[in-house]
């Protein structure tokens, strides 16, 4: 479970204000909006990268308001990547893994296991994006919060990876974030929809 409650934070000169959500444990929630609208750092907030100001925030049965990001089993995969310049892709996805297979399986499940030996600074947009995402994954994490995680992937591709990401979902049974502004980025049918401006859930539909 996501549980957010009244929760503040701050980016710069941006503020989240008053935000308020849940998704039920194992749930899958699509978060909406234009750009600068905070989305992101919703995202950060909860994960812990940003401090909550006000307001509270649980993960599962914990609160976990003012918890280290290290301590609050999420998964993370950012719009950018952000994967680490010196590693391969294995040890980037084996990093935090329980173990090298789980990185391992996970690579051979996306297709993407020729890349494994491979420095990340030589991938395309597309398979860092889909180097982040086994690395978010390769942590079983119970909470997985996604920024725009295919929009760099070419549409031929991009399909194959959303389908082996909802397989992924209904059988880890991670809650889910998932930040888009691309419709069909929709995976499970029945997904939760929020929408975000100007730093504040204007519209949810549950």
């Amino acid at each position: 479970m996501i549980d957010c409650r009244a929760v503040t934070a701050r980016a710069g000169t941006f503020t989240l204000r008053d935000v308020t959500f849940t998704v039920p444990a194992g749930g899958y929630a699509v978060l909406s909006g234009p750009t600068a609208s905070g989305k992101t750092t919703l995202l950060e907030t909860i994960a812990g990268v940003r401090p909550v100001l006000a307001g509270t925030i649980r993960l599962g049965d914990a609160d976990v308001t003012h918890t280290p990001p290290e301590l609050r089993r999420v998964g993370f995969a950012y719009q950018h990547a952000y994967l680490f310049p010196h590693l391969t892709v294995e040890r980037n996805v084996a990093y935090g893994a329980a173990d090298e297979m789980v990185a391992r399986t996970l690579l051979d499940r996306f297709d993407v296991a020729a890349l494994a030996p491979r420095t990340v600074t030589t991938l395309s947009g597309g398979e860092r994006q889909i180097v982040a995402l086994c690395r978010a994954l390769a942590t079983r994490p119970r909470i997985l919060l996604l920024d725009e995680p295919f929009s760099a992937i070419d549409r031929e591709r991009r399909e194959r990876v959303r389908a082996i990401a909802a397989e992924l979902h209904a059988e880890l049974g991670a809650t889910t974030l998932h930040v888009t502004h691309d419709e069909s980025d929709v995976l499970p049918l029945g997904a939760q929809r929020l929408e975000m401006r100007d730093g504040r859930i204007v519209s949810r539909d549950a």
